[in-house]
């Protein structure tokens, strides 16, 4: 019944938000992204919401999800695609890492002071390549000025306490000289020694179905739960009706349990003749052999309290521009670093019968520095409008611990450099000329390491061009990339069930492109069609990993003879705009030939890690989101806004073959769920609160892991967030505002479906922060 009513409300409830032909609610203000009205462009502005990860900041924009790989790790799944099909960029430049790779590797993310991030849910690999074929998601981090600010100097405090959330400070600074200069300095911090979480962290069905009632074991769930689940054959002792008198004198005669009974009341061993008594247990017609079902934890079942869920990080940044008559020219340079546990399960391989307390909860370490410039030139040269080059450099370090033992460390190093030449307009014709560069290196070291020492280059160019003539705007993009993987010497050794025998390196030419159309039907109607080809070169990870991957609970195995995805891409979206109200209903396909995927081989390897190779199969993505928004002028009461969405997904195979069908299912496996959800917000003078409520649907399309995936119930995150600007009589403090956000606030077992850790560590229970943020 909620989730009817959920859904009913997406006809009546919406609200104010000002985003590029698609009306997104959600907690945040959302607004146009440009130049393109025909991409699927959303973006969201800072807020004094708890943002735990760059997931969770944006997971209340339709079609996009968190990854939640435990409080600390989460990333944008947009439609049901991540990792290394979805571009992580800050400032235009990309900072995909390990992240990509590794599901339990947080996006490097401040979330007390990032301006705003901007999702692309359309494919985007004309401006950003392959691993941008799900979409992209870009960071303004406000560390380079792009516009000189109204004062000369400002400083913001924050502080926030929390309560089952992190407690956070920092400041942030801006000093210029209202002329050429403008500099920028962000210091900030978070902290959590744990997170409570409602019941039990290992789900209920982690008990009621790892026996099925055909007989044996559940192994994928057993595995998931990380439980020591088998069925042993015990002898029952009152199934006979008579204790064999020999045995009970010689037991070391005995085999068993059964040994020390008989049907018969007399034995004759060694010619003397035996007179057994009466089994005082006895109970006739029962069986001889009954099944004992053993169901142990192999880590621990946590109550109230969720285990090895610690979190602390820091940022500290700089930036500055100086700005000249035709452009500016903007440096940065920021240092982030994190620490945080992985929940729910440990790399130790304990024995059957172990004391889970044993066993070494898995810890993450990241740190990574970023330098960056930032240039804007206009007029450059001859019918050449502007100019725009970005060059960055990125040095991410990430790691996996077993307990206090390094497990594995891989340094990233990447260059990147890309300049865009827009021409002049022709009447209403203007577009832009690209040429990108990115060179990465890839180091690794620890003794569970799973990936070989890779360079890789690519090298791009791309044209976009745009017709706008008011009423209807046309667009064309195309890219051609060349990707080149080149194995470095390394100590690395691939497993005995690699699919690969001798690794070689591996390069791809890549094209794309895209083409769209926006009209306007009318004063109240407009419409919009997109169709993108788009490919992706397989990443290292896809090509050449081996051995065990604990942060995605597998013992994955890459194939250097894999092929590029191409994903063919038709995207529609109608729209209805009257007065404060907006409708928008998208619905897509994505035609995927050669999808990378994991495949559950059917074999299960040391620490009871499912055995998985990487391989390609025909798939199609579909599904459709629907926004709805409304604001309301209350007079003396205020201003209100309402709003309400809808999202659904399905990533599913084409004609799966024999052993795709039956070891992973005619769906993905871990697969976003429906959602429903309806925000409120009102502002009157120097108060704001919103509310919002999202509902997670309990999933019907389920894949396998051999057997086929147990889905969890259905669960509903309601937030609350309430502000008030208090005013201040001084000279020397510009504004200050309190604060109190309320996450889960009705405490609910929330367990995504597309978590990996869904069955193991629920998302984190009710949770305040109270803050207040200072302006000088």
């Amino acid at each position: 019944m909620r989730r009817h009513l959920l859904a009913a409300a997406i006809l009546f409830v919406v609200h104010n938000a000002h985003a590029s032909d698609d009306p997104t609610l959600p907690a945040v203000r959302v607004e146009a992204s440009k130049p393109s009205r025909i991409d699927s462009i959303v973006t969201v502005e800072a807020s004094q919401a708890q943002n735990r990860t760059l997931g969770g900041m944006l997971e209340h924009v339709s079609g996009v999800q968190n990854s939640a790989f435990g409080p600390n790790a989460g990333a944008p799944v947009i439609r049901s695609l991540s990792g290394n099909r979805v571009q992580i960029l800050e400032d235009g430049q990309s900072i995909l890492g390990m992240n990509a790779f590794s599901g339990d590797i947080n996006i490097p993310f401040d979330p007390l002071f990032v301006r705003s991030v901007t999702v692309n849910k359309s494919s985007d690999t004309v401006r950003y390549g392959g691993n941008a074929i799900g979409g992209s998601v870009d960071i303004d981090s406000g560390l380079i000025s792009r516009t000189m600010e109204d004062k000369d100097q400002s400083m913001e405090l924050v502080l926030r306490k929390g309560f089952n959330a992190a407690d956070a400070q920092g400041f942030r600074m801006n000093f210029n000289n209202q002329r050429n200069v403008s500099t920028n300095l962000q210091v900030s911090r978070q902290r959590i020694s744990y997170y409570d979480i409602p019941g039990n962290s290992k789900a209920g069905v982690c008990n009621t179905r790892l026996f099925p009632a055909t007989g044996g074991v559940n192994s994928a769930l057993a595995d998931s739960c990380q439980k020591e689940a088998r069925v042993q054959q015990l002898y029952n002792k009152a199934s006979q009706p008579y204790i064999d008198q020999f045995m009970t004198e010689n037991p070391d005669w005995a085999d068993g349990d059964f040994s020390f009974y008989t049907n018969s009341p007399t034995s004759v061993w060694q010619r003397r003749t035996y007179i057994n008594p009466v089994n005082p247990a006895y109970v006739a017609g029962t069986p001889s052999y009954v099944q004992k079902q053993i169901n142990n934890d192999v880590t621990p079942d946590y109550h109230h309290r969720l285990g090895n869920s610690y979190s602390r990080s820091s940022q500290v940044a700089l930036g500055s521009t100086w700005f000249f008559d035709r452009g500016y020219v903007g440096v940065s340079i920021d240092a982030k670093d994190s620490e945080y546990g992985v929940p729910g399960f440990s790399m130790q391989n304990l024995s059957f019968g172990a004391n889970p307390a044993d066993g070494l909860p898995v810890g993450v370490v990241i740190k990574q520095q970023r330098y960056a410039l930032e240039a804007l030139l206009r007029d450059p040269l001859p019918h050449v409008e502007r100019a725009e080059l970005r060059v960055s450099k990125l040095d991410n370090t990430s790691g996996e611990r077993l307990g206090s033992t390094r497990a594995n460390d891989y340094d990233f190093q990447s260059t990147q450099a890309e300049l865009l030449l827009a021409h002049q307009p022709v009447g209403p014709l203007s577009g832009v000329l690209g040429l990108s560069h990115q060179a990465r290196d890839v180091t690794g070291s620890g003794a569970l390491r799973y990936l070989p020492d890779v360079e890789t280059r690519s090298n791009a160019v791309f044209l976009k061009e745009t017709l706008d003539v008011g009423w209807a705007s046309f667009d064309a993009g195309v890219r051609h990339e060349r990707v080149d993987h080149d194995l470095q010497p390394s100590r690395f050794k691939t497993s005995r069930n690699a699919a690969n025998t001798t690794l070689q390196d591996r390069s791809y030419r890549l094209n794309s492109y895209t083409l769209g159309s926006y009209v306007e039907l009318g004063p109240l109607f407009a419409a919009k069609v997109r169709y993108s080809s788009s490919q992706r070169a397989p990443e290292i990870n896809e090509l050449y990993a081996s051995n065990a991957h604990y942060s995605v609970m597998t013992q994955e195995e890459g194939n250097q003879n894999l092929e590029p995805e191409r994903a063919k891409n038709l995207e529609l979206t109608g729209l209805f705009h009257l007065g404060g109200f907006a409708l928008s209903a998208t619905a897509y396909r994505m035609k995927y030939e050669n999808y990378l995927y994991q495949g559950h081989s059917g074999m299960q390897m040391a620490n009871r890690l499912p055995l998985k190779y990487w391989k390609q199969t025909d798939t199609t993505v579909k599904g459709f989101e629907i926004d709805a928004s409304q604001a309301l002028d209350l007079g003396g009461y205020g201003k209100l806004n309402l709003s309400a969405f809808a999202d659904l997904v399905r990533n599913q195979a084409d004609r799966p073959d024999t052993l795709r069908a039956h070891n992973d299912g005619e769906y993905l496996p871990n697969m976003p769920t429906n959602r429903y959800g309806a925000t409120l917000q009102w502002q009157r003078d120097s108060w704001k609160v919103q509310l919002s409520s999202t509902y997670y649907d309990k999933q019907k399309y389920l894949g396998r892991n051999v057997s086929e995936e147990i889905p969890l119930d259905a669960f509903n995150l309601v937030d609350l967030q309430v502000s008030r600007a208090l005013p201040v009589r001084n000279a020397y403090i510009a504004g200050m505002e309190v604060f109190v956000n309320g996450s889960n606030l009705l405490d609910d077992d929330a367990r995504p479906h597309n978590s990996p850790l869904k069955y193991i560590a629920p998302l984190p229970g009710r949770g305040f922060q109270v803050g207040v943020t200072v302006r000088l």
